[in-house]
């Protein structure tokens, strides 16, 4: 059952939130939706290894399970990050033909990113694009995204930071070995930021940045059957979990 929110769909557990993901984009793609766009928040802490991401290089295990911090993994590719209160979720399903960058990952990336930031823009000035998908104030990050893509339809999912305690990054994660170059060596604490706007401004921003776009709610028809056989053969499992 979603949590009650009205501009959120969130599900009880993460599996359930990343299964819900996938199942957008496989939906989409198979029934040749149009754009559809989900915000989420996780109610609890969570840490997210991105597809090929290894779990003891990334994560500290002992730490995570100490603290009940649920390990998890998505699809799509990306680095290792905390999701949990004070972190938005944004999930945009396209049709590749929507616009010519959609055609390449890094097109994708920027295209998706570049409508995100310019929305921001207008609440908090200097937010800009960097690295391979992160969105910054100045040289620090706020958020940090990543994609996956079927035959038809690409998603690009981003997470903000606007009220997330920064600290849990530094507890649950270990120094990524692949780092940006703006990034400069700086730990989690010194190159990470929360963006200084209440959640329902960055939900309207952005919302209306993809006006055209089917807005996903708690009250949505969701693909049920799908959600129930994607979280359990991969979100759910734990051998899928944990297979790197």
């Amino acid at each position: 059952m979603p949590l009650q929110d009205p501009d959120l769909l969130t599900l009880q557990s993460v599996h359930d939130n990343l299964a819900l993901d996938e199942a957008i984009l496989v939906e989409a793609d198979e029934e040749s939706l149009g754009p559809i766009l989900r915000f989420w928040e996780q109610p609890d802490y969570a840490v997210v290894l991105g597809s090929s991401r290894r779990l003891n290089d990334e994560v500290h295990v002992d730490r995570c399970r100490e603290d009940g911090a649920t390990i998890a993994r998505r699809a799509s590719g990306g680095g290792t990050v905390v999701i949990g209160p004070g972190a938005l979720n944004v999930t945009v399903v396209l049709p590749t033909e929507h616009a010519p960058p959609l055609a390449t990952v890094e097109g994708a990336q920027g295209y998706v990113l570049g409508v995100v930031a310019e929305a921001l823009r207008a609440r908090e000035p200097g937010v800009e694009v960097r690295g391979s998908g992160d969105l910054v104030v100045g040289d620090r990050k706020f958020s940090g995204s990543a994609q996956r893509r079927l035959r038809r339809r690409v998603m690009v999912h981003a997470t903000i930071m606007y009220d997330f305690t920064i600290a849990r990054i530094a507890r649950y994660l270990q120094t990524p070995s692949r780092q940006p170059a703006y990034r400069g060596g700086r730990t989690h604490e010194e190159f990470l930021r929360n963006i200084p706007l209440r959640r329902r401004i960055l939900i309207e921003s952005i919302r209306s940045a993809w006006s055209h776009s089917t807005v996903l709610t708690a009250t949505s028809i969701l693909p049920q059957d799908r959600l129930e056989t994607l979280r359990a053969e991969r979100f759910g499992n734990r051998s899928w979990i944990e297979r790197l």
